[in-house]
């Protein structure tokens, strides 16, 4: 299957959709920032009617933080769907349950990989419950990424965004995530929901580009990791810039629940 413009989303498509989740980090963000016109977005779409999800890599400091002071969310999932917080703060904690030895074991992962593959610790590693977290140095592409997974034991898995490298428990991911902490506001969520459009651009994305295949879009950037993705990887759509492309002038209103057209 080959990646296929936005533009070519049908509008039948669009005014199904009832709630957005999106990636951050080189997909609502541009050079690491939120622009103004980005927010502007967010508080529309809400006015709109339409849900907002952030299902992010960054930690659940940073997921709590944007669930409560970011204009038009409902709610933000953080550590690739390891916790989610809603508007107000308010807590959820997903995947199978951890021991009390398990922030151990998970500390001895992350060091195991730090040291073999020379990586530097993030500066919001701090904030993370569930994660340990990298800074992805250039290079470091689909065969680093398997190299990574063979050091790891049983139970543990690492995976990458566009700028960090994680080390998390295995078996539950981003879009497990969403689904879980979407279903107290949208109304039994499934696999392939038509209400759900994703927007994501990285190999840490591809669970939710497998389960939205048919609204699920990726921006630019994802051609940068399409190896990562694999050889069975879905066909998102493709924007032609970034996320804030989506935008329409402030003056322009989508009906309630539909999604606005770039």
């Amino acid at each position: 299957m080959s990646l296929r413009p936005f533009a070519d989303m049908p509008g039948s498509v669009l005014e199904g959709v009832q709630v957005l989740a999106s990636d951050i980090d080189d997909t609502m963000t541009t050079h690491g920032r939120f622009e103004g016109h980005t927010l502007d977005l967010l508080a529309s779409l809400e006015e709109a009617g339409v849900l907002v999800a952030l299902v992010t890599g960054r930690s659940a400091g940073w997921a709590q933080a944007m669930a409560s002071t970011l204009p038009g969310l409902c709610l933000a999932v953080g550590e690739n769907g390891l916790v989610s917080f809603d508007s107000h703060g308010k807590r959820s904690d997903w995947g199978a349950k951890r021991g009390p030895h398990f922030a151990r074991a998970l500390s001895e992962q992350a060091e195991r990989v730090k040291r073999k593959f020379e990586l530097e610790r993030t500066d919001d590693d701090d904030f993370r419950l569930f994660e340990r977290t990298f800074i992805r140095p250039p290079g470091f592409d689909a065969t680093t990424l398997r190299e990574c997974q063979a050091t790891l034991d049983e139970g543990f898995e690492v995976i990458a965004s566009s700028i960090h490298i994680h080390v998390r428990p295995s078996g539950w991911d981003k879009a497990d995530g969403l689904l879980a902490a979407l279903a107290p506001l949208l109304p039994r969520p499934t696999d392939d929901d038509p209400r759900v459009l994703f927007v994501g651009d990285s190999s840490n994305d591809r669970t939710l580009f497998a389960r939205f295949p048919r609204t699920s879009v990726g921006v630019r950037n994802v051609e940068r990791f399409l190896d990562e993705l694999g050889p069975d990887r879905p066909a998102p759509s493709i924007l032609a810039t970034m996320f804030p492309q989506l935008d329409k002038p402030p003056h322009v209103r989508c009906p309630s629940g539909s999604m606005p057209r770039p």
